[in-house]
């Protein structure tokens, strides 16, 4: 006959758990059968709430929410389906909301690019003077400024008054940004100032939030940004002394206005 073990050891092993009784069993087996049950009536029904189960505080105010959501929701959707209507009247009428022909048109955004140094020798060649508010004027009209930006250089000569300097002194006091930077001086007595790379980064970083670009130089260099900028969908207009504009600049532009034949509207009047 095999050793029967100690009731204290048997304890023990029910205990633990290594030792399942037939009634302990039969109870652990109909739990976890609850168990499932409750699990699949969860993933049946997420969200299910008893009948006559009240909802928490929490719980009463995302409801509320979610009501006044959905109210606010109609109000705006009843709001553009107004404007719509509106915009409708409008085009039938011939009026559109920029005043054009009867669709809506809001203004081209244009920049303007200005090589200072570039135009100003071109224009002491011919001995006129340029307003740059008069031309300003004429390249924006009808069509909403986003900048319009001056590369003017400096003299090294820390003494003398920025708004005094050649470069300077025509744009200040009109609505350009004025960017400079110092004349380079050379041992050959050369003096230059070469702003062709802060204009075509700031052309190229701007093109995405225009429709025109105004260049105003004759300097061939700015072909290939020419061409860079339009693969953008900008439209690039050259503005220069015919004279004094490079060929292979004036066949890549859009457009070209040579200033010589707008000394009338772009001089200064004495």
């Amino acid at each position: 006959m095999p050793d029967i073990p100690p009731s204290s050891f048997l304890a023990e092993m029910v205990q633990r758990g290594d030792l399942i009784l037939p009634e302990r069993g039969r109870r652990r087996r109909a739990a976890a059968e609850a168990t499932e049950r409750s699990a699949r009536d969860g993933a049946a029904a997420p969200g299910a709430r008893p009948s006559g189960q009240r909802l928490s505080p929490i719980e009463e105010m995302i409801a509320r929410q979610n009501v006044l959501f959905d109210q606010l929701l109609q109000r705006q959707t009843a709001l553009l389906k107004a404007v719509e209507r509106m915009m409708t009247v409008l085009e039938r009428r011939g009026g559109g909301l920029a005043g054009g022909g009867g669709t809506f048109s809001p203004m081209p955004r244009v920049a303007i690019f200005v090589d200072v140094p570039n135009i100003v020798y071109a224009a002491e060649r011919l001995g006129v003077q340029i307003d740059w508010g008069k031309v300003l004027n004429y390249l924006t009209r009808d069509r909403q400024l986003v900048r319009a930006t001056a590369y003017a250089p400096i003299s090294d000569d820390t003494f003398q008054r920025l708004e005094t300097q050649k470069f300077v002194q025509p744009f200040y006091n009109l609505p350009y940004r004025i960017l400079t930077k110092p004349l380079k001086r050379f041992g050959n007595g050369e003096i230059k100032a070469n702003f062709d790379v802060e204009l075509a980064i700031d052309a190229l970083t701007m093109a995405d939030r225009l429709d025109i670009i105004c260049l105003v130089s004759g300097d061939g260099d700015f072909r290939r940004m020419v061409e860079l900028v339009q693969a953008k969908g900008v439209r690039v207009e050259v503005v220069a002394f015919g004279a004094s504009t490079a060929g292979e600049l004036r066949v890549v532009a859009d457009d070209f206005i040579d200033i010589g034949q707008h000394l009338h509207e772009f001089t200064v009047t004495k």
